[in-house]
This record gives structure tokens, C-alpha cells and sequence, in this order.
């Protein structure tokens, strides 16, 4: 089954697409160096996946991905096919974006365009049924796609490149596996206040 992705928020595609307009208007040296020579009036906004985040103290009190939570929706950004861009887009209580946090251009976005094109072609993804979301954790720190289960299966994560080394980018994992990975990094963190630095 193909994959799927969380409901946008309403005036989500709206707000990002005023902002990149905004962006365009920006002399091309204020721009980030993937989007230069880009035209910007040819991006094309693709639906969105939410966005979770995980907190080290919430893991070393073994909360697991439940604890997890979600704080806005990220919408790639493509031209002519290829990703080049990702904005994250925060809604209020209603279920309405009311901002654009942030346009990102870093390495995360080809390798989550990439990872979903890879997912959608794995035996226990194709065959199941799930919800990508974006799994973030700062403590690491780590992007991965999150697949959560929507039909009775168990939840897997899929961690994006570049990866802390005590995981695999490309690999699917359980979530007790990867857990079991990330705990002792989360458990440094917390007992050094958050300055412990990423293995």
C-alpha cells in the first residue's frame, strides 16, 4: 500500500508559498547555495509530513516514540522533480499554519526525498500500512523518517544521512532497536546537562 502522509493543515500550502515568493525577492547572494541559479518562480510545494520530535530525558525514562511530539509539518520543495528545499510550517490549536518557521536547504532534504522514493520499494513497507512522519531528535542529533503503523503493524524508523554512528543511515529499524542504539547518547546527554558531545 502506498505510503501516506499526515492531513496539511489549512492556509499551510498558502503560507509557505507566500514565503517563498518572499525568499525570491532576495538578491541571489542572500541566497542558500542550493538554490542558487534555481528558478524560484518554478518551485512546486508537495504535500507535507509532520514533524515529531524526541527529548533525551523522555527516552532514558524508557517513553519510547510515544513520547514523541508533534510540532509542525514539513513541506518539501521541489523544481522539476528534484528536492532543493524544506519548510516547516507550525498551526495553532485549530489546525491552521500560522507560521513558517524555518526554510531548510541542508543535507536532510535530498536524503528524505530520497528515503521515501527508497521505502516505498521495501517488502515490509509496501506491503503494510503506514504514515510517514519526520522523526527528529536534537540530543544526537538525528533525522529519520518515522513510518507509523496505521495498520496494525509495528511502528519502524529509518534514519536519514548524515547519521550518528551508533546508527545505519538507509537501515529500517524496530523501534526497541533503535531505542536500544540512541538510550546511551540520551542517557550521556542528560546526566551532562546537554553538553555532551555526539559520538
Amino acid at each position: 500500500m502506498p505510503i501516506q502522509f499526515a492531513k496539511e493543515p489549512h492556509n499551510g500550502s498558502t503560507l509557505v508559498n507566500a514565503s517563498l515568493a518572499q525568499l525570491s525577492t532576495r538578491i541571489p547572494s542572500g541566497l542558500p547555495p542550493s538554490l542558487a541559479g534555481v528558478n524560484l518562480g518554478a518551485l512546486n510545494v508537495q504535500a507535507p509530513h509532520a514533524i515529531f520530535d524526541l527529548q533525551a530525558d523522555a527516552i532514558t525514562q524508557g517513553k519510547g516514540l510515544a513520547s514523541a511530539r508533534a510540532t509542525g509539518f514539513r513541506y518539501p520543495v521541489e523544481v522539476a522533480g528534484v528536492s532543493v528545499a524544506a519548510a516547516e510550517v507550525h498551526a495553532d490549536a485549530s489546525g491552521s499554519a500560522n507560521l513558517v518557521a524555518n526554510i531548510n536547504c541542508g543535507p536532510f532534504v535530498a536524503a528524505s526525498a530520497r528515503a521515501l522514493n527508497d521505502l516505498a520499494k521495501l517488502a515490509p513497507v509496501n506491503t503494510g500500512q503506514f504514515e510517514a512522519c519526520l522523526l527528529r531528535f536534537s540530543a544526537i542529533p538525528l533525522m529519520a523518517i518515522w513510518l507509523k503503523s496505521t495498520g496494525g503493524a509495528s511502528d519502524l524508523i529509518y534514519p536519514l544521512e548524515p547519521a550518528p554512528s551508533v546508527l545505519v543511515a538507509g537501515k529500517l529499524y524496530s523501534e526497541s532497536d533503535f531505542l536500544n542504539a540512541v538510550m546511551p547518547i540520551a542517557q550521556k546527554r542528560v546526566a551532562s546537562g546537554g553538553s555532551q558531545p555526539v559520538p
